[in-house]
């Protein structure tokens, strides 16, 4: 048997509940993601077109765009379209929406014929009832003249004819790039900043991953409390401590996890990043 399955039988889970990785299902509304998760939700539906997702790594920014994504495909929303890849040419950007559109580039290299195709492909698909969302994981990557590209995307949302939502998810340091241009900066509606967990929403962050893996309470008081604290609050660390201290409690075949498991895995994440 593969130490994995041993780790969820033991612990009686249905699955892992803070392994990596996007599950919606796993989702612990914290005040600070559903009112973010909200706004997203607001831009999407009035039709904003882009919103900013502002937040360090490991806070959470991509898993929200996929609760965001399943709940609006719930919805009939979509379709979805990721750039998880923001270090491509300001031209390979809007080619590659266009792909994923649907739309047959190979032989169209100038943008403005790019974006003609995008534009009554747009078109259709509002026709249609679609409404189109992207997203760009990274965007405090994007240089100026990428983020000129999609506000010549966003050129086309501003006619009225073509309904599509834009996602710009990034680090704080995203604001100040969007800020250099001022036509997109002034388009950027809804923004949203993601904040760590506090202690008691660490708390129910916790509780909520392993109650939607079909357990009860495993980790002890003390053990929350050093989660946090180690963690600071970032669901990232919290997921690689809760993970860790999880096998580590199967290895010793442990009632409870407690601080020394979780301090344990801490120590073992050092070694792994060292």
């Amino acid at each position: 048997m593969e130490s994995g399955t041993m780790y969820e039988v033991y612990w009686k889970l249905n699955s892992r509940p803070f392994e990596d990785g996007a599950y919606p299902d796993y989702y612990s509304a914290s005040p600070s993601h559903q009112a973010s998760l909200l706004k997203l939700r607001y831009l999407i539906q009035q039709n904003k077109g882009i919103g900013l997702l502002l937040g360090d790594h490991g806070l959470g920014k991509t898993y929200l765009t996929h609760v965001l994504e399943r709940e609006c495909l719930d919805d009939g929303i979509g379709p979805f379209i990721r750039l998880v890849f923001p270090c491509l040419a300001p031209g390979e950007i809007l080619n590659y929406f266009a792909m994923r559109l649907g739309i047959q580039t190979a032989n169209v290299t100038a943008t403005e014929s790019i974006l003609v195709q995008v534009e009554e492909k747009l078109r259709e698909i509002a026709q249609n009832g679609g409404h189109p969302v992207f997203v760009i994981d990274d965007a405090h990557l994007l240089d100026v003249e990428q983020l000129d590209v999609l506000r010549l995307l966003l050129n086309l949302h501003e006619q009225g004819t073509c309904r599509f939502s834009m996602i710009l998810s990034g680090r704080s340091d995203l604001l100040s790039r969007v800020q250099r241009i001022k036509a997109l900066d002034q388009r950027a509606s809804v923004r949203m900043a993601l904040q760590p967990l506090t202690y008691e929403q660490v708390q129910t962050y916790i509780a909520d991953r392993l109650g939607a893996a079909g357990a009860e309470e495993i980790f002890d008081q003390r053990a929350v409390r050093t989660i946090w604290e180690l963690a600071q609050g970032v669901p990232r660390r919290i997921n690689q401590l809760c993970d860790l201290a999880l096998l580590v409690g199967f290895v010793d075949q442990l009632p409870l996890i407690s601080p020394v498991e979780v301090e344990a895995a801490a120590d073992e994440l050092v070694c792994i990043q060292a």
